[in-house]
Order: C-alpha cells, then structure tokens, then sequence
C-alpha cells in the first residue's frame, strides 16, 4: 500500500482554492501533467465539481480521474481503473488559518506488482510536493494587495 500525506499552508482563502483546482485544464500550471475534461460535473453539482472526469497525462502514461466531493472543504477524487494506483483514492482538504488556508493532501493506492512501492511513492510525492510549491507560490505572486486607510 503506498500512502502519502503532504501539507502546505497557501495565502487565499478555501473558495479560491477550490475554484482554481477546479480549472482542470490549467492545472498543468501546477503539476507536471495535463488535464482534459472528459465528463462535466453532475447536474446541480458546482462546474469541474462531483462526477466530473479527466484525462490525466503525465510520466508518459494517460489516466482518468473522477471528481467524488468537492466543496469549501476540500476535494475526494479516485483514478477510473488501476493505473498508476489501483484502489487510488486522493483527499485534498482545506482548512482555513487567518487569511490563510492549510492544504492537506492523503493519497493511498497500491503499487503496480512491477514496481516497488517505495519507489512509486518517492515520484508521486515528488509531484505532489512540487504541485503544492507551485500553487502557494501563484497565491503569493497573486494575492491581494493590502488595504491602507
């Protein structure tokens, strides 16, 4: 079983977040991969929210992902079948501090039986850390300037 947990506090707030996640198809801004909506979200779900699919390509290998829950407090998505991870199950959850929001990210799945799990994991934590660089660092470059009275 390969489990990885990752924290990063970035500087907006969770609706931000959850709607710049969201932008599918820009999150090669942030991962190294790219995205292409395959299904829209459900009816009277939030637009890139809950029932959406994307196609996933990175590291040469195409995938497809489905949006299960995503609110202010986070997002649950799962790989459609059983690469990269079988059983692959992915947690993003927001919690607000201050002006802040402090990203959790879970991800567990087992290993292909080709490839060690130590080895699977080192590479997927390694994209998810630098996807969470990368994301608090948009924030930063983007955030709001102070106000002044």
């Amino acid at each position: 079983m390969v489990v990885i947990d990752l924290v990063k506090e970035v500087s907006t707030n969770p609706q931000t977040l959850l709607e710049t996640l969201l932008e599918h198809e820009q999150l090669s801004r942030f991962f190294n991969a790219t995205f292409i909506v395959e299904r829209q979200s459900d009816e009277g779900e939030i637009s890139g929210g809950k029932g959406c699919r994307r196609q996933v390509t990175t590291l040469g290998q195409t995938f497809s992902e489905e949006i299960l829950k995503a609110d202010l407090s986070g997002i649950t998505y799962r790989i459609v079948g059983s690469k990269p991870l079988k059983h692959h199950l992915g947690r993003i959850i927001f919690e607000t501090h201050g002006d802040k929001t402090l990203i959790s990210y879970h991800i567990k799945g087992i290993a292909p039986n080709h490839l060690p799990n130590f080895l699977v994991k080192f590479f997927i934590k390694r994209d998810i850390n630098c996807a969470l660089k990368k994301l608090a660092t948009y924030f930063e470059k983007n955030k709001a300037p102070a106000l002044t009275t």
